[in-house]
């Protein structure tokens, strides 16, 4: 069963700084309705803040199955990444040397984003969405988590 390490609401509700102690040294975001709302640009100034303080402690890197988008920010991204089965990220981690088990990736989706964390090894944080607003596959897709999600409680 796909199952995240760690709930959250919202970016806010992690707690970074054990994360950081614990010795996590990456952090790879997925963007649209985790990091933004789905099709929008701008990223909520509370999350910027976030990303922005994580980013001068760690390596912060967004990855996305969406096209290229303007990020005001001193973060890597990884774009069209194809996730879950993302050989972007993994070209990435070799090329910077990063050991998957230092990596924790933070996203909306249990199809993509734990998924590929899972498949790498990295700790994965599920956050809920930030807008119900999202692409028609996303939909199906969450349709899903929660028929898995359904049948993952009766069999506990």
């Amino acid at each position: 069963m796909i199952r995240p390490d760690l709930f959250a609401k919202s970016l806010e509700e992690i707690d970074f700084n054990k994360l950081l102690v614990e010795g996590y040294e990456c952090f790879l975001f997925d963007f649209d309705n985790t990091i933004t709302a789905w099709r929008e640009k701008a990223i909520p100034e509370r999350n910027k803040v976030i990303l922005l303080d994580l980013s001068k402690r760690a390596l912060v890197v967004i990855v996305s199955n969406g096209k290229r988008k303007d990020v005001d920010l001193p973060v890597e991204a990884i774009w069209r990444a194809g996730k879950p089965f993302s050989l972007k990220v993994l070209r990435f981690l070799k090329k910077r040397n990063l050991k998957p088990e230092k990596c924790v990736i933070v996203g909306d989706q249990l199809f993509t984003d734990v998924l590929m964390g899972k498949l790498f090894g990295f700790y994965t944080v599920k956050v809920e969405p930030i807008s119900e607003r999202e692409f028609v596959g996303t939909k199906f897709l969450r349709l899903l988590e929660k028929i898995v999600g359904r049948f993952s409680n009766e069999n506990r």
